[in-house]
């Protein structure tokens, strides 16, 4: 395949060509994940009740970077990715002694998209099940332009399914697939992965759900609650109906069950504040006190 011309603006034949070396890289890591023989991932998968990812009827793009050395690199070029296609994708770096490494290793891995759903980079989950993003900022990246988990779910976003705006990939996942196993379908996980929502990211939101209704969990975390609750402020901009669900710190699926999940998220409660002029969209808008996050939620 010809190479891509470097340059710190990309070409649109670039950007394409970047977008392809992420999406084979999230093939490979998937591949990686069903047959790794590394115990930590199915254990930890296990232990937030999403373990059914595991199987590869599933349809889930959680995959797995394999530990240590070259082996995404020496895939990829195998692919024909070029080494200066592999730098700019984030999808290689350089040791301080000048050795070719995989960025990315030994943590489980979820694919982030653009507003145009293309595969731009990735969310990390390691051992003791914390997520980062870990691409760093490329030609084709920004961690506030992208968004986790609206592609695999765009047919039930299509179907009118409410986005539940979740901190963890795993969580998200333990709502699409608790949704996916009751009559209706109704909703869908989005992470933020601990992050303050964008407006990018609002309208990557606002331009995939057919409903105008999002729910926005709650931790019980003081720093946690009042990112939630700014959350929900911000995306009152372009939803209508903004709800803040609390929950518990434990992960969603580690001991109630799917139906459970569901019930607790059917009674999620709307904003509360005054209400403000309409802004331009025509939508309402409204203010809540964040002094004190679990106050009137």
């Amino acid at each position: 395949m010809d190479e891509i011309e470097p340059g710190p603006v990309p070409s649109l034949g670039e950007r394409r060509w970047l977008h392809e070396a992420n999406a084979e890289a999230a093939i490979y890591f998937r591949q990686e994940l069903l047959g790794t023989t590394a115990a930590w991932p199915a254990a930890l998968l296990r232990d937030w009740g999403v373990d059914e990812v595991l199987d590869p009827a599933s349809g889930q793009q959680i995959g797995y970077a394999p530990g240590g050395g070259t082996r995404v690199v020496d895939h990829l070029q195998e692919k024909g990715f070029g080494r200066e296609t592999l730098m700019r994708a984030g999808l290689m770096s350089w040791t301080d002694d000048g050795r070719v490494v995989d960025r990315y290793r030994d943590q489980l891995v979820v694919v982030s998209r653009d507003q145009r759903l293309d595969p731009v980079g990735f969310i990390g989950i390691s051992r003791d099940g914390k997520a980062r993003p870990i691409t760093p900022a490329t030609p084709v990246h920004r961690p506030s332009e992208a968004l986790v988990g609206v592609l695999e779910q765009i047919d039930a976003l299509e179907a009118g399914a409410t986005v539940v705006v979740v901190d963890h990939p795993l969580d998200a996942i333990a709502i699409e697939l608790a949704a996916r196993h009751s009559r209706d379908k109704r909703y869908v996980g989005i992470p933020l992965v601990g992050s303050a929502v964008s407006d990018a990211q609002a309208q990557i939101l606002r331009q995939y759900s057919v409903t105008d209704r999002v729910i926005v969990t709650v931790l019980p975390d003081l720093v946690a609650a009042e990112r939630a609750v700014r959350n929900a402020l911000d995306l009152t901009f372009v939803f209508d109906n903004v709800q803040l669900l609390q929950r518990p710190p434990e992960p969603l699926l580690a001991n109630p069950g799917r139906l459970e999940v569901l019930a607790d998220i059917y009674v999620a409660e709307p904003v509360k504040g005054h209400q403000a002029s309409p802004h331009d969209n025509g939508n309402q808008h409204y203010s809540l006190g964040i002094e004190d996050p679990g106050l009137d939620l």
